[in-house]
């Protein structure tokens, strides 16, 4: 056994001493933008909503710290960047001039974009690296592998910076636009969503929605997110609900199931339930007063 001497000991314990515990924080970019896990020495004296400056694989950058001591996702642990410092005043300053350049880069490229006959094809947003020597540029719709090449060549060129070009979907596109809904709101994914869950139009129909674009698509075209928010709920209230157009027995007769008023806890029912539309008459009864009719096959 190497036996260790005092002085080395000493020097060990010193560099030990000296490297802070760090903590997994969250770090976001853009409001309610997907937050990014970072280490963070615990001696910094950061806090929650203070701006910091982190390295990440597109050179430094200035976020927002959301979160503190947060236990991260699998498949990020062990390649998390650090952060750097709190942002200074010099940070910030130079954080809004990059903001400007950003802007600059989109105009750029939607000149040449314009002069590659990509009409199909927006340019949205310019997000720089606090160095201002590299640049991401978001766009939607499809460029072939050759004017990628082109654009990225020719923004480069024209903006005297390493340029790389990241597609986005129109969910991305509403989130960084901003705007309101047709509630009246500012939209979801522009105020609190910081990832897009999976709707499906089945959600609308659990819920009783029209199946009218305009009640069930958002600003993006897609169907609206906020049908998942109550769905769960719609789900579990209507496990006792007869199924739509099966037949039940009712104070008014026999009829078909047309439609559910779940939070009521109604039935709407159509008597009687076959022949011409125009000759039935619809009527609304409590889910505990119909009684569904078995199928003669079953």
């Amino acid at each position: 056994m190497n036996e260790v001497k005092p002085e080395q000991a000493l020097t060990e314990m010193t560099t030990q001493s000296n490297i802070p515990p760090s903590v997994v924080v969250q770090v976001n970019f853009q409001p309610a933008g997907e937050p990014y896990h970072f280490l963070a020495p615990t001696d910094n004296g950061l806090e929650i909503g203070a701006w910091v400056v982190v390295e990440t694989s597109g050179g430094t950058q200035v976020g927002h710290l959301i979160a503190w001591d947060v236990k991260p996702p699998e498949s990020v642990r062990g390649k998390l960047k650090p952060v750097l410092r709190r942002a200074t005043g010099l940070d910030m300053a130079r954080y809004q001039t990059l903001q400007q350049r950003g802007e600059r880069l989109v105009e750029v490229a939607r000149e040449e974009l314009h002069s590659l006959r990509a009409k199909k094809v927006k340019a949205i947003s310019a997000e720089f690296a606090l160095e201002g020597d590299q640049a991401r540029l978001f766009y939607t719709g499809n460029l072939s592998n050759k004017e990628l090449n082109t654009l990225r060549r020719r923004l480069a060129s024209r903006m005297n910076c390493r340029v790389t070009l990241h597609s986005m979907g129109p969910r991305d596109q509403a989130k960084s636009l901003g705007g309101y809904g047709i509630c009246g709101e500012p939209r979801c994914c522009s105020r609190f969503l910081t990832e897009f869950r999976k709707v499906s139009i089945r959600m609308a129909k659990d819920q009783s929605i029209s199946m009218a674009p305009t009640d069930t698509t958002g600003m993006c075209g897609r169907l609206r997110c906020c049908l998942a928010y109550e769905h769960q709920v719609y789900k579990d209230a209507s496990k006792g609900f007869p199924k739509l157009k099966s037949r039940v027995r009712t104070p008014q007769g026999v009829g078909r199931v047309f439609n559910w008023n779940v939070l009521k806890g109604e039935v709407i029912i159509e008597i009687p339930p076959d022949g011409p539309r125009r000759d039935r008459e619809r009527f609304r009864f409590a889910v505990d007063e119909v009684e569904v009719i078995p199928h003669p096959n079953k």
